[in-house]
């Protein structure tokens, strides 16, 4: 499994949600997204199952979010989850 990481933290609006959306498109298989972001994005989380993406998110404290996303429904994405924020 590869891990993608993608750090939005601090960027304007839409900026986030673009970047997201571009990472979501290139997303293979056998590929995790890692998310880190300042705000919940609720948008962004409608788009991604638009797209048959499953995701998993944490709050590490406030302005602090953690969310993994996947293809793969084999991926134990709150497992992963739990090593990649520390939790």
């Amino acid at each position: 499994m590869r891990i993608l990481e993608l750090d939005v933290r601090g960027l304007e609006h839409p900026e986030p949600l673009e970047k997201s959306v571009v990472m979501f498109k290139e997303l293979e298989e056998g590929e995790v997204m890692h998310l880190r972001i300042h705000r919940f994005p609720v948008p962004l989380l409608q788009i991604a199952e638009q797209r048959g993406l499953r995701y998993e998110a944490y709050e590490a404290g406030e302005g602090n979010f953690h969310i993994l996303f996947a293809k793969n429904p084999d991926f134990d994405l709150a497992a992963l989850l739990k090593e990649r924020a520390g939790v």
